[in-house]
């Protein structure tokens, strides 16, 4: 007995049904979806250690540019760059020949000149001259005197000495030049004590307090594992026209193990003159954790945590400074805090999260 035609296409749409049912009742429903997975940080307090670097330059304690104070002939340069000389050596000798003889005509100048005052007091007692006579004999010998001073000052001019103990850096000229008065002839630098200057910028600058005195140091390419330690000895209260910044000096004392040198590049690491936080208050967060809105910065951290799952909330914060331990948070949160440190474009207040894991990052 044949099947009417409509009995086989029945079966079949039952049989579909049938899958359709068994696959909806083994899908989960929508309150059964996971939460999504998030990455979190809590928050601890870090040490308060927050360095900053500068890049600076070492500088003599003390330097002169050295020149002769009269023109004249160099004939004797008596010292080399690098050589120690100590306070009044010879450094450099002009031609004294000129100003020997401008000293004896001087001196022959003041002799006359003082005879003649000498009668002229004399002679002025008992009225042979005026007093007016007399002023004017005064006034010549004591003009001659002066010339002759100044003949003999010349002469010793013609010597080029040290004003203190130092090394000569640099040599300006070379044997028998003729020279003009005050061209430099030499460099000295006192390499005794260092200086080390860097740049500040203003944002730095405006933080400066009077008396601050922060604990830095410098260190050297060429010589990673040693740090010298730089004393604070003065501050520019002008910027600089070109780079607005203001120059910071500090002393450092000379390493008798090392060829530190005047002219040499150095990093300089010292903590920010910001204001004092104890250890326990200083958070600092990642950067890109905190967000910006028309409200202001916030982040959102993890609440009613339990079982691995927690609330999405949004925490209104302030910061500081950023620095290499991240963006300081001032205000808004605290210890133990936990926050989402990715994702925070997909994150609303009320969104139930879980917490992700070494396992599951």
């Amino acid at each position: 007995m044949s099947l009417h035609p409509v009995v086989p296409l029945l079966l079949t749409t039952l049989a579909m049904l049938g899958i359709a049912a068994c696959e909806q009742a083994s899908s989960p429903t929508p309150s059964e979806t996971q939460p999504r997975l998030v990455r979190t940080l809590v928050v601890t307090p870090t040490n308060g250690s927050i360095w900053r670097e500068f890049p600076g330059v070492v500088d003599a304690a003390k330097k002169a540019d050295l020149g002769f104070r009269v023109a004249g002939r160099l004939v004797t340069l008596a010292v080399r760059e690098g050589d120690s000389v100590k306070s009044g050596d010879v450094l450099a000798q002009l031609d004294e020949t000129d100003f020997r003889i401008q000293l004896a005509s001087r001196e022959a100048e003041y002799t006359s000149a003082h005879a003649d005052y000498l009668r002229g007091r004399e002679l002025v007692k008992t009225g042979v001259i005026s007093r007016s006579d007399y002023n004017k004999l005064q006034a010549q010998n004591a003009t001659a005197k002066a010339n002759l001073e100044a003949a003999r000052q010349n002469l010793e001019y013609t010597r080029l000495r040290a004003p203190f103990d130092g090394r000569i850096a640099v040599r300006h000229v070379d044997s028998f030049e003729e020279l003009n008065a005050k061209q430099t002839v030499y460099t000295l630098q006192d390499t005794s004590s260092l200086l080390v200057k860097i740049n500040l910028p203003e944002s730095l600058m405006i933080r400066v307090r009077e008396g601050a005195r922060p604990e830095v140091y410098a260190s050297f390419n060429e010589l990673p594992d040693q740090r010298f330690p730089l004393r604070f000895k003065e501050v520019a209260t002008r910027a600089d026209e070109n780079t607005n910044t203001f120059v910071v000096t500090f002393a450092m004392q000379e390493h008798g193990d090392y060829n530190i040198l005047p002219g040499m590049s150095a990093t300089v690491r010292g903590k920010p003159p910001t204001k004092r936080m104890s250890a326990s208050s200083v958070l600092h967060v990642p950067a890109h954790a905190v967000l910006e809105d028309d409200v202001g910065r916030f982040l959102y951290s993890v609440e009613s945590v339990s079982d691995g799952r927690g609330v999405v909330q949004r925490r209104a914060v302030e910061t500081g400074n950023l620095s290499a331990l991240g963006l300081e948070v001032t205000s808004g949160l605290e210890v133990g805090d936990r926050i989402v440190t990715a994702g925070m474009s997909k994150m609303r207040a009320g969104l139930e999260v879980r917490l992700a894991t070494a396992s599951t990052e």
